[in-house]
Parts: C-alpha cells; structure tokens; sequence
C-alpha cells in the first residue's frame, strides 16, 4: 500500500497490531473469571484485566494509525533482519529455564550472563566476567534478600 503523499510509512505492519489487540482482548476477557476486587483491594483478575485492556487499546490506535498511513510489505520490514542473535539468546534463555532449577539460581545466572555480555558486545573476559558477577548479585540482593523470593539452590546448595 503507498502512502498519501507527504507521508512516510511507518515501519510496522497491521498484522502485528491485529494480533497485539486479540491478544489483549483475549487477556482481559479471560481476566473476567477471577476475582476482579476493586481498587483499594485488587483480586487475582484485577491487573491482567487492565492490562489486557490496555495492550488491546494502544494496538487498536496503533491499527488504524497504519491503516490509514499504510505500511511496509513484510519482506521490506524483515529483509534484511539478522536472526542469529536472537536464536542465541533464546536458546540461552531455554538452556538457563533448563538448569536453573539443578544448577541453581546463582550459577546459572552467572553463566546466562556471560553468555548475554559475551554475544551483545565482545569486550575483554575480565570485563564480562566482572559485568555477570556484579548482575547475578545484584540480581540476588533484589530477589533474595529484599522481595525475599525463594530462589533455586541447585545441587551446591548455595
């Protein structure tokens, strides 16, 4: 589709809005078999509810604006994507939801994030080793000690 002259295409396609919005609505509908509570006490449905609602509000904006401006053909949006990346990071991120549990929280996350700063940008092992360590306790001070979660131990049991 061309755009009405003057105007640039944005760089989106509603195909993407169109799924954003049905899920959105889907969330907030199902959102509707809980306990909705009310503002001053939320209940289990309260929050999926407004955000589903809120994600199917700024896709359906976000649908029309392209509808009306028009917009780029998938392969020109997508052709010239690098995938790999984003295949290493997801399969670092399954491997890590793999492990976690066995290995434990401490560890595992250690070796995500050597894996996440090794791929993202290539600096020295001393800087990324540091960078994960100084995530992965971070990340435990948060969890751990201030929210209290209880996180996975692993076989070193620490």
């Amino acid at each position: 589709m061309k755009p009405p002259k003057g105007k640039s295409r944005p760089e989106t396609h509603p195909a993407a809005s169109l799924a954003l919005m049905t899920a959105g609505a889907a969330i907030a509908i199902g959102a509707l078999r809980y306990d909705f509570g009310s503002f001053d006490t939320p209940g289990a449905g309260f929050l999926p509810f407004f955000a589903g609602l809120a994600t199917a509000g700024f896709s359906a904006i976000t649908f029309f604006q392209t509808l009306r401006r028009g917009w780029l053909s998938l392969r020109e949006m997508w052709g010239e994507a690098r995938w790999q990346r984003a295949a290493m990071a997801t399969a670092f991120l399954l491997l890590y939801s793999v492990f976690l549990k066995d290995v434990g929280f401490l560890i595992a996350t250690f070796l995500l994030m050597i894996c996440l700063f090794r791929m993202l940008e290539a600096s020295s092992w001393k800087a990324t080793l540091f960078s994960a360590l100084l995530t992965t306790l971070g990340f435990y001070l948060v969890f751990q000690t201030w929210l209290e979660a209880q996180l996975p131990r692993g076989w070193l049991s620490f």
